[in-house]
């Protein structure tokens, strides 16, 4: 049988990236079946040199059904569909034949130029990467890192269409609204009565990094405003018009680039529109449970029983894809801005550093999002991606400087001490108001005591970093009732009950109703390093206009008596505000 024509170094696509190269020969056909298969291989590779695509796909479709174990028929419809703009169809070729052989050249080039076509540049980088580390030729050698420096100044210049920052999930918010809401979120801290920074200079440098940010930010609104919170919590919060830094990260970083990257990082959020997003996705769950509720039929009702129990608190909170995406858009943005991405990780490994083992497993009871060390490796991960650059070395001097001021401040004014007696020192030291920003409750916590929102929505208490007060946490999480329809506060409590009984050697009491309210209590051991703790825990269930509220207190056996007055001033301080 005669050698098949070669098709070689074949462009396609706006990249004008090479895409495939088809050679060699066909071993004798011993059947009659491989014999038409070769006679369609034949005619389709004519097609396609005419032009013809349409008739190529055809036949080479016909050549494949008759001989589905010929690579060479296989690459040659994957190409045909590339042709014709169907790049779905011929990734499923190329990732079946990778998947069998991940050394083969033809798929690697043949995946790179899919995700070309598919404008998934991030893939197509890492694919092309792959062919560039391939025992290759010298002259090949030198073609594929030519090809990879073209795809990854694709990556970095257009990579609003790889990571889509303001499509992929429907959003029923307008831009209007979304300003509304930020506008809001303003009066609500406002109102909280956390007091700004007032050294000039010090704003002036947190001004000018976010103003720095913000200008390569797409999508983030040019006018906006930036208040600097006298606070220590370890957080910063942008909403639409917007930006919020707390005195507490400012503290907690110990870089420029660490700083440009949780402000990065809260941008992307805005960026991405991940809040109205996560409302419209309420809104479409609470349409499918509602549906399912209608339909009777023992499937859709366990379905819909599904949906109604799975992660009732958060309902609103960012997803784990959300926050993933928020990482690369952040990277993207300090990669635009001239600061070295991989600040994002070093901020990840810090707050590693500041969460005792211990507090981490309590902590992932209720997370639903990536732990801050796989943040951190997929960080690492996606900034190989880039093309190599050098960064500016050793610290910045306006960030010393800033350092030098924040350490020269008094600390975070806090409200007299209550006269009241005190049942601990934790609550002898006077309480400071807090308010939550998407549900009309407030209350108090102590002035030694801090707050913060985990990424799953959950608001914590704990005492400050380093203290001992920091291995008792009391946990605050809203669910509405809107996102939980036909659920009563009985139901809630046992969700919590199943959960907690979970845990290993469990010895959790059932809830029980007290007062209008469900309580639960018992022992669960969480891993420290190489040790085992025993935990003692105990959540309060209650119900409101509009919402369920679950009141949580957890604390290794030894500390649990001596900060459980904690709880108690938390509990009876905790009010609806009813606007």
């Amino acid at each position: 049988m005669k050698a098949k024509p070669t098709l070689v170094t074949v462009r396609t696509g706006a990249a004008g990236l090479a895409v495939l190269a088809l050679t060699g020969s066909l071993a004798l056909a011993q059947t009659k079946s491989q014999l038409e298969a070769a006679a369609n291989y034949d005619r389709g590779l004519v097609f396609l040199q005419q032009g013809a695509y349409k008739e190529a796909e055809q036949a080479l479709r016909q050549a494949e059904r008759r001989d589905d174990k010929n690579l060479d028929y296989q690459f040659a419809v994957a190409y045909a569909y590339l042709k014709l703009h169907r790049p779905d169809d011929a990734l499923k070729r190329y990732q079946r034949i990778y998947k069998n052989d991940p050394t083969n050249l033809r798929a690697i080039v043949g995946l790179a130029a899919t995700y070309e076509e598919m404008l998934n540049h991030r893939e197509a980088v890492r694919m092309w990467q792959r062919y560039a580390k391939m025992d290759l030729p010298p002259r090949e050698r030198e073609e594929a890192a030519e090809l990879l420096r073209t795809a990854q100044d694709l990556f970095v210049r257009e990579w609003e269409i790889a990571e889509n920052p303001a499509g992929g999930a429907p959003n029923a918010a307008s831009r209007d609204e979304e300003r509304e809401w930020g506008l809001q979120f303003a009066r609500e801290m406002a109102a909280s009565g956390i007091p700004l920074v007032q050294d000039a200079p010090l704003v002036a440098y947190v001004a000018g990094l976010c103003q720095r940010l913000v200008a390569v930010a797409k999508g983030f609104p040019r006018e906006y405003e930036l208040f600097v919170l006298d606070s220590p919590a370890v957080n910063a919060q942008t909403v639409p018009g917007f930006i919020f830094v707390y005195r507490g990260i400012l503290e907690t970083v110990q870089s420029e680039t660490e700083l440009a990257g949780v402000l990065a990082h809260e941008l992307a959020h805005s960026m991405a529109r991940h809040a109205g997003k996560s409302v419209t996705r309420a809104a479409q769950d609470q349409q499918t449970l509602e549906a399912l509720q209608r339909q009777d039929s023992a499937l859709a009702r366990f379905l819909a029983r599904l949906m109604a129990l799975s992660n009732p608190i958060g309902q609103l909170a960012f997803s784990r894809e959300q926050e993933s995406q928020a990482d690369r858009i952040a990277i993207h943005v300090l990669w635009d801005a001239g600061f070295d991405p991989r600040g994002l990780a070093s901020l990840f490994r810090r707050f590693e550093s500041i969460e005792p083992s211990s507090r981490r497993s309590w902590d992932l009871m209720t997370k639903t999002h990536p732990f801050s060390i796989d943040r951190m490796n997929a960080v690492n991960d996606y900034v190989t991606l880039f093309p190599d650059r050098a960064f500016p070395s050793g610290a910045a001097a306006p960030f010393s400087e800033m350092k030098a001021r924040l350490a020269a401040l008094p600390p975070p004014p806090t409200p007299a001490p209550s006269t009241a007696p005190a049942a601990s020192a934790d609550a002898a030291g006077g309480t400071v108001p807090f308010t939550l920003d998407d549900a009309p409750f407030s209350g108090e916590i102590p002035a030694t005591w801090v707050a913060r929102k985990t990424e799953s929505g959950t608001i914590v208490f704990e005492g400050r970093p380093g203290t001992e007060a920091y291995e008792a946490t009391v946990e605050l999480e809203i669910a509405s009732k809107a996102s939980l329809p036909g659920r009563s506060a009985a139901d809630i409590a046992d969700v919590v009950y199943q959960g907690t009984s979970s845990k290993p050697n469990a010895r959790m009491q059932r809830p029980e109703p007290r007062g209008g309210a469900y309580t639960l209590g018992g022992t669960y051991e969480v891993q420290a390093g190489q040790r085992a703790v025993r935990v003692r825990h105990v959540s309060v269930i209650g119900e409101y206009p509009g919402y369920f509220v679950i009141l949580s207190y957890f604390a290794p056996d030894s500390l649990f008596d001596k900060y459980v007055s904690v709880f108690q001033q938390i509990a009876e301080s905790f009010r609806y505000t009813g606007r």
